[in-house]
């Protein structure tokens, strides 16, 4: 499983380098320490801010959320400009050779950057414990409003941790470009 996800990270480096990025400002930002600053070290930290975990909820919530949310945002960006001209208008590479190259930078920085944007595994986890586990410090109005959000982030982590969204954002690319010639 550690291999897999490190050539998953690998193969979107853009998203898996910008994602630490956000990661490393959220940290600064909320006063957490970031322990190592090589954002490609081959281990489960990989395309991630090594920082000591936060210690409230609030604060581990907005580190896993804050860069989730520029992540996407930049990640629609690039998949709304790049993938209908490919996917729906049919610019091809044979006359359109110049604007099809660019198209298809676009698609890869999109999906790379939509491919990384949940948390850390580990982070994830001890955002659950800290929110809903024996020694939960969050208030009962904040594990009803932000349960469904916090199950989606750590769901997400745990697919990202499998490698679950490139193979999926892969198949499905391959899958269109194939229906369409």
């Amino acid at each position: 499983m550690r291999i897999l996800y490190i050539i998953t990270k690998i193969v979107t480096y853009p998203g898996a380098f910008l994602k630490a990025f956000w990661e490393h400002i959220t940290c600064r930002l909320l006063g957490i320490p970031v322990i190592d600053r090589n954002y490609f070290a081959p281990n489960l930290h990989f395309g991630h801010a090594n920082h000591l975990p936060a210690q409230t909820p609030g604060r581990t919530f907005l580190l896993a959320f804050m860069p989730l949310v520029a992540q996407r945002i930049l990640g629609l960006i690039f998949l709304g400009a790049a993938a209908p001209p490919i996917l729906l208008f049919g610019v091809r590479g044979a006359g359109d050779s110049y604007l099809f190259w660019v198209y298809v930078i676009g698609l890869f920085l999109g999906l790379s950057l939509m491919c990384n944007a949940f948390p850390q595994w580990d982070s994830a986890k001890h955002q659950w414990q800290l929110f809903y586990g024996k020694a939960a410090k969050a208030s009962l109005a904040g594990k009803i409003l932000l349960a469904p959000l916090n199950a989606w982030l750590v769901a997400g982590a745990w697919l990202e941790k499998c490698g679950i969204p490139v193979i999926s954002s892969l198949a499905a690319v391959i899958v269109i470009l194939v229906l369409q010639y």
